[in-house]
């Protein structure tokens, strides 16, 4: 994942102590993240986007070009929702769509129904594969699609 962003954009205004302290975790574990020798949780990433005031699609490295977009509290519903809707429109089952982005259906099923939050390697597959932006899935913005200027 495109990790250079979460430093250029912590590297702005915050130490890494400074934004492990925001995000509740100690530094070591945001440094792992930062250098990408550990996955970035999704709640994470959305916290810190939503402190940046920036797109998700920025931070995990899916689109160089970086959206102003605000988001409120993750809502494991509105998540679930955009996810069925995703696969409808892409006419698959739950099965074909899980099967697509390497993960089982019930993973699937569970994130679909609000039960569990997507995961970032999840979410980023799902991105890639499809075009979806993140910031959509999560509920941060109307604009389905990833785009570049």
């Amino acid at each position: 994942m495109g990790l250079q962003f979460l430093k250029e954009a912590r590297e702005e205004k915050y130490t890494q102590a400074e934004i492990a302290e925001i995000l509740g975790v100690k530094r070591g574990t945001y440094a792992s993240w930062e250098c990408g020798s550990d996955i970035i949780p999704t709640k994470q990433i959305y916290t810190l986007a939503n402190v940046y005031k920036m797109s998700t699609d920025y931070l995990l490295g899916i689109n160089p070009v970086n959206r102003k977009v605000k988001g409120d509290e993750l809502n494991l519903d509105l998540i679930g929702q955009r996810l069925f809707l995703i696969r409808k429109n892409l006419k698959m089952s739950q099965l074909e769509i899980a099967e697509s982005i390497g993960i089982n259906q019930s993973t699937w099923w569970a994130y679909e129904k609000g039960k569990n939050l997507i995961t970032t390697s999840t979410l980023v597959a799902l991105a890639k594969r499809y075009g979806y932006s993140t910031d959509y899935i999560l509920g941060r913005c109307k604009d389905k699609f990833i785009k570049e200027k």
